[in-house]
């Protein structure tokens, strides 16, 4: 539709403010808003291009939402809420004063506003001494002025009566231009690399501002439909398609949905990742929707609702961790705290679909948010010295920045709650973390999730190749490298296409399979490296404890010079907030099999240390996870404070690092097998007795399965082309306990053996089903055999074996009683146990 400018004012429907309630939510989240407060009033900014017109946080950031986003707060805390003047310093007068310089210097400035009304000038050229609006500009761009649109018209709405007729003029033609121009539009399409949920989404944002504010509007019919058209299409699959299907030449009245947004298992990709940000990109932009229609007093549209639950369900709160945040499972680009976008999410669910465990999720993140504020003196949701935390520098983004965005989710959660309730019953904490645990696979996202009630295991493989295992506090200690176990490799010469070579990012593997186990899984991938000039075999399994096994093992298919190959790359947490101790300390203690190192946490100050372990057997992480480790080169702690890109503050320690290596491809051919255990939630204590109780074990094949047993698990990893028999074999003498797994065993010798079919490209576990306690001597010769739940023994020695036999659990399980057992020489015995 072409845009024509509203000249005089239109009606705008009344708030409902008879509908506004307070509940325990909505206050504590207009607290933090409070506090926040003198922090925002020191970023305005008095602007002369007009009369009562003013700017936030530097009135130049990207589609002016820093002064839409501010100005909407402000709004709120000048006719909602229990204002306390007491908290701010603030006169509530002025908050709403400054509230309606920053919608009139917004309205101004942008396209539809005089041409000499231009936004400050800033640091970013694209911005600065420039209008917003998004006249000349691409879809991407130009569509993503819908989130300041939408801010924009609710701060305006919410001071509708305080508001003079230019102002209101100008607000509605910001409205009425964006409606007119994207109503009409196609929305976009796609799941991979960029997903179009987001872009679609805030493209309703837009769209919905003009629907909830101007109803008599002659082209509101339009506005209703392009609404429906883009919501709807923000969180779509391959089965909305289906159920809504059109020919090459159909109208646009024959159907709704046009797009696939989504994977079939709910995730999605962008930035060319599975990104939690965007997964939830739809159920909080669309959210707005619902916030303008409460306000209203009118029924929220179903498009805007679309797909959220299933979404939710499938994915956000599957990896949400104790405090509400969902874990990166292929890693993270933005900071780590994102709480106040994931506490938007949450509060979509608990609100408009009354879902009792976001209702869980959303207060965890709250309690998260309110401490890291309490952190921070200047009332700051992010980080006190925003200014030199750069997110990214071309762009002119800094923490500070950011500010606006985390306070802008927070205003609509408030809203949302203001209007809509205080939402359902929260679940129970333990009851949620049960039914959570278990094996979840997202075949096209390309990940695997198991959970247990205190830790979390992933593996990717593909956009980021990458494991993960987190203990009970989750991303507050370890953190999701983009290629966090598998590594980077620097080539002295990179011949590799940009992108693709698979050096620092590794964007897919030759081959993989992934076996989903009853607790647990196990996935074997091929990753080349390079220009095709080495091989990484690499292996990870999820055990039903919560803790994992990373194997590696490499081929030279080219010869070449390797500057460096560190991999076993595990990311930890060193934060410091002041008001969570135990999770943000601001130091880490790796402890070793002799001594220990203390390493703190900070920004900027000094420059990275770095600091080489040599090569040991195990270590702690702070008596929160330990990793027991197998041909390891060499152990190296980055304590890193210089930040090109700020996550948080992040250190990296790597289990297993090589120097500079010559490699041909006609010998040796090949780099030492590399194996970690990670071990969640154990002390240091119980990681040095863990490796006292595990073993590497020899398979008798240089090609065979990689074997390892560690907590009453028989662990293996094979990347051979044909079945195999994997064999196991570990010295056994004197008074011994032994775990007898699924297939056959001897022990004989001084030695137990261990032997079983093993399929091709394949890993995973076998759980010990049975302890045998009993004296191995010279003459010593029993023999077993186990498939499903019958036990067979055999006795091929020449004496009487005295046994004790016990049904197991794996290492912190309870086991059954002991039986006490004897078998003559020649003699057999079948055991078999129930369930």
């Amino acid at each position: 539709m072409e845009f024509t400018p509203v000249t005089e004012v239109l009606p705008v429907p009344p708030v409902r403010w008879e509908n506004a309630g307070d509940n325990e939510l909505a206050s504590r989240i207009y607290r933090i808003l409070l506090r926040w407060l003198p922090f925002a009033n020191e970023q305005f900014g008095e602007w002369d291009g007009r009369p009562e017109c003013g700017h936030f946080f530097g009135g130049h950031f990207w589609y002016c939402s820093d002064t839409t986003s501010v100005s909407l707060v402000y709004a709120i805390m000048a006719k909602l809420g229990n204002y306390d003047e007491g908290v701010t310093g603030i006169p509530r007068e002025e908050i709403q004063a400054r509230a309606i310089r920053g919608i009139r210097y917004a309205g101004f400035t942008h396209d539809t506003g005089p041409e000499d009304c231009v936004r400050v000038e800033g640091v970013l050229s694209y911005t600065s001494g420039k209008k917003w609006g998004g006249r000349g500009d691409n879809f991407f761009m130009a569509s993503q002025n819908g989130r300041s649109v939408a801010s924009l018209c609710h701060a305006a709405w919410l001071l509708w009566e305080e508001l003079d007729d230019e102002t209101r003029l100008i607000v509605q033609n910001v409205a009425v231009s964006y409606a007119d121009r994207w109503s009409g539009e196609e929305p976009r399409n796609g799941a991979y690399y960029d997903t179009q949920c987001e872009e679609n989404a805030w493209t309703s944002m837009g769209i919905a501002a003009a629907v909830a504010l101007l109803p008599g509007h002659p082209h509101h019919a339009e506005w209703v439909k392009g609404f429906m058209q883009w919501s709807i299409s923000s969180v779509t699959t391959f089965r909305d398609r289906l159920a809504d299907p059109s020919g090459l030449i159909d109208t646009p009245l024959a159907n709704r949905v046009k797009t696939v947004t989504f994977h079939p298992d709910m995730t999605t990709e962008n930035h060319a990742f599975v990104h939690p940000s965007y997964l939830c990109a739809g159920t909080n932009l669309r959210a707005l929707h619902a916030t303008f229609s409460l306000l209203g007093g009118q029924p929220i549209i179903e498009t805007a609702l679309h797909n959220n639950v299933e979404l939710y369900e499938r994915t956000v709160r599957v990896w949400s961790q104790f405090d509400g945040l969902a874990v990166p499972v292929q890693g993270q680009d933005w900071w780590y705290n994102r709480q106040h976008e994931r506490q938007l999410t949450h509060t979509v669910l608990n609100v408009l679909h009354g879902h009792r465990d976001a209702a869980l999720l959303e207060r965890a993140a709250l309690g998260s948010i309110e401490r890291i504020q309490a952190s921070n003196p200047r009332g700051c949701l992010l980080e006190e010295n925003g200014e030199t935390c750069v997110i990214n520098a071309a762009h002119a983004q800094y923490a500070k920045d950011l500010e606006p965005g985390s306070a802008l989710d927070l205003a609509t959660s408030f809203l949302l709650h203001t209007f809509g309730g205080l939402g359902a019953e929260p679940s129970g904490r333990q009851e949620f973390a049960w039914r959570m645990s278990g094996v979840h696979h997202y075949p096209y996202g390309c990940t695997t999730v198991y959970r247990t009630p205190e830790a979390f295991t992933s593996f990717s493989w593909r956009n980021n190749v990458m494991a993960l295992t987190l203990p009970r506090k989750g991303l507050w200690t370890v953190t999701p490298l983009y290629a966090s176990y598998t590594g980077t490799v620097e080539f002295e010469v990179s011949r590799g296409v940009q992108g693709l070579s698979n050096e620092h990012i590794i964007r897919d593997v030759d081959r993989s399979r992934i076996s989903l186990l009853n607790d647990g899984f196990g996935a074997a991938v091929s990753i080349s490296r390079g220009d095709r000039e080495l091989l990484q075999h690499a292996a990870f399994v999820a055990l039903p404890d919560g803790s994992s096994v990373y194997f590696e093992n490499w081929e030279v298919l080219r010869s070449c010079r390797v500057k460096e190959i560190s991999t076993g790359l595990i990311g930890v947490r060193n934060d410091s907030y002041s008001a969570m101790p135990e999770l943000a300390p601001g130091t880490r203690t790796v402890y070793l099999p002799e001594g220990e190192a203390v390493f703190q946490g900070f920004y900027g100050k000094e420059p990275n240390r770095i600091v080489s372990f040599g090569s040991i057997p195990y270590l702690n992480v702070d008596n929160e996870i330990g990793y027991l480790l197998y041909g390891s080169q060499e152990v190296r702690y980055l304590n890193k404070h210089e930040y090109p890109k700020w996550k948080g503050v992040e250190d990296i320690l790597t289990l297993n690092y090589r120097e500079p290596l010559e490699l041909s491809e006609s010998g040796p051919g090949a780099l030492e097998p590399f194996v970690a255990v990670s071990l969640p939630n154990r002390t240091r204590e119980q990681t040095a007795e863990a490796y006292r109780q595990s073993a590497l074990l020899s398979s008798g094949e240089e090609a065979g399965p990689a074997l390892l047993e560690t907590g009453g698990y028989l662990v293996y990893a094979y990347h051979g082309s044909i079945p195999v028999e994997a064999r196991a074999q570990k010295q056994a003498q004197g008074r011994c306990v032994l775990s007898v797994y699924e297939g056959n065993g001897r022990l004989a010798s001084g030695k137990w053996n261990w032997r079983n079919k093993v399929e091709p490209l394949t890993a995973g576990y076998y759980k010990a089903r049975y302890r045998m306690e009993l004296e191995a001597g010279p003459q010593t010769d029993l023999e077993w055999s186990l498939h499903g739940n019958r036990l067979l023994l055999l006795n091929h020695g020449s004496q009487m074996v005295k046994l004790r036999l016990q049904p197991a659990g794996g290492e912190r399980e309870e086991g059954g009683s002991w039986e006490e057992r004897e078998l003559a020489p020649g003699g057999y015995l079948v055991y078999e146990r129930e369930g």
